[in-house]
């Protein structure tokens, strides 16, 4: 009977150790997870800004085209 409550107790660590760990590697993903949301999130923003910059650019240079185009003198 010695043998087979060792065995029962050993058993019960080790099922304890391995959830514990389980539960630590979850965690960590999803760490990761909500890491790489975060990135995606800041990532979009900088594309709309930039988006946001390069059409301003272009409606100023098409403006600057017209005046070019009509005569007007255009000081940059």
């Amino acid at each position: 009977m010695a043998v087979n409550n060792e065995v029962e107790s050993k058993l019960r660590e080790t099922t304890t150790r391995l959830e514990h760990q389980l539960a630590e590697e979850q965690a960590a993903r999803l760490k990761a997870q909500e890491m790489a949301q975060l990135a995606q999130m800041k990532s979009n923003d900088e594309i709309r800004k930039l988006r946001e910059h390069l059409e301003k650019a272009q409606k100023e240079t098409e403006e600057l085209r017209k005046q070019a185009e009509s005569g007007r003198c255009a000081i940059l």
